[in-house]
């Protein structure tokens, strides 16, 4: 099974008005830092955020995902 961290980041918004704008990760790529890497890598325009690595998520979290290595995706709740 593949390692697949879940990330969230943290960005203030312009202005410096209303909280924080999230954003929810799944990266798979097997070392936690190498994921972190990864991701600022493939999204410069998050370069500003806080990152926070909430864990790894479990094989009945992303199996219905069919989630190869070196992937990220981002997911966004809808309310």
């Amino acid at each position: 099974m593949i390692k697949v961290w879940k990330i969230n980041s943290f960005t203030e918004r312009m202005g410096g008005g209303g909280p924080p704008l999230k954003e929810y990760f799944l990266v798979a790529i097997a070392d936690q830092t190498a994921a972190l890497a990864a991701l600022r890598k493939r999204r410069p325009d998050l370069e500003a955020s806080d990152f926070t690595i909430v864990g790894e998520a479990g094989p009945n979290d992303v199996e219905w995902l069919d989630v190869s290595d070196d992937q990220i995706l981002c997911v966004t709740a809808v309310a």
